[in-house]
């Protein structure tokens, strides 16, 4: 981290010790080798287990397995989640929890759970968080918007490329994009929006408009009062709609790194935008990811994209989904 002075804005007091020590936690893999961690994310869109390697400030997916169970649906206008969703949540992390243990060889101690800014508006955090130890006997932790940014940052972007580089991160509630500022400090804002988020909200129009032209009306109201970025050379992404975008251009041949251009996301809208796909197995991938993910919120989130991207004029610059990029990273290099 030569050159950059790591200077925050107001953080939790937690969040603010880990940045101190970035540094320190960085250069300490290097003197006690493999690092090895199972890690149980909670998002708006799934909950997702992962095995995650640390090694010489390289880190790198080893497994992944996820149920999207669509935890931002179970949300209610108050904040409040649904029982039945809570029920949903604490079983697939469950289910998860044991993969790691058994299959992966992932020690308990070794092993965290945390939701992400999506759930972390929630009401009733005491019932998902007594729920979940009652199942697992682990404890749940949960991070806001700007620890979730911070995280994803580190866990998307080349350490190398930190300065001239900005991360946006589409999840299913919500939209985070940071930067590090011409004062070496990281800064970050929120679009309220997500895959799932987007889709709920053009559910609910009552009009007789098409279900892209209303997710675009959505997304159009949301980004009137947008901020304003800091102009980098690269955009890393992350998100399910971006690893859905660059799997399709790929053909599922994903490489480290995968180079993105408007027409891949119109590729998506335009492909999911059709009548419903004949699908009896998962052989191609358009069909592999409409049984992943669902016609409708691959349209909303490569729309979400889409227009997100354009609003900052980052079609105007490099533009790289990270395939093992995910804030997780983040938080396991931080914790």
């Amino acid at each position: 981290m030569q050159g950059i002075v790591l200077c925050f804005k107001p953080l939790p007091k937690g969040a603010f010790r880990a940045l101190l020590f970035l540094c320190i936690l960085l250069c300490q893999s290097t003197l006690f080798g493999l690092e090895r961690y199972g890690a149980i994310e909670i998002g708006g869109k799934g909950v997702k287990g992962y095995v995650v390697e640390l090694e010489q400030n390289q880190a790198h997916i080893r497994y992944r397995d996820s149920y999207n169970t669509a935890p931002q649906s179970g949300i209610d206008s108050n904040f409040i989640l649904s029982q039945e969703m809570i029920n949903h949540i604490s079983d697939d992390v469950a289910r998860l929890k044991k993969a790691l243990l058994k299959d992966q060889n992932i020690s308990e101690k070794e092993l965290f759970i945390i939701a992400s800014s999506a759930l972390n508006k929630i009401q009733n955090k005491p019932a998902l968080e007594a729920s979940i130890e009652s199942k697992t006997h682990l404890k749940l932790s949960f991070i806001d918007e700007r620890q979730e940014s911070m995280y994803a940052f580190y866990g998307s972007v080349p350490k190398a490329q930190w300065r001239t580089s900005s991360m946006m991160d589409i999840g299913g509630g919500n939209t985070k994009v940071a930067w590090i500022d011409e004062k070496n400090r990281l800064d970050f804002f929120e679009i309220p929006l997500g895959t799932v988020s987007t889709t709920q909200r053009a559910d609910m129009l009552e009009n007789n408009a098409s279900f892209e032209a209303n997710c675009l009306s959505v997304i159009q109201n949301t980004l009137t009062p947008f901020p304003t970025a800091a102009s980098k050379e690269t955009l890393y992404t992350s998100g399910g709609i971006f690893w859905a975008t660059a799997y399709l251009k790929t053909n599922g041949n994903l490489e480290s790194f995968v180079h993105l251009q408007k027409e891949d996301f119109e590729r998506v809208i335009s492909t999911f935008s059709r009548e419903p796909m004949h699908c009896s197995d998962d052989a191609t991938p358009n069909c592999f990811l409409l049984h992943y993910y669902g016609a409708k919120n691959l349209v909303a989130g490569a729309i979400l994209a889409k227009e997100s991207i354009e609003k900052l004029h980052f079609f105007d610059h490099e533009i790289y989904f990270a395939k093992d990029g995910t804030w997780v990273i983040g938080w396991l290099m931080m914790r």
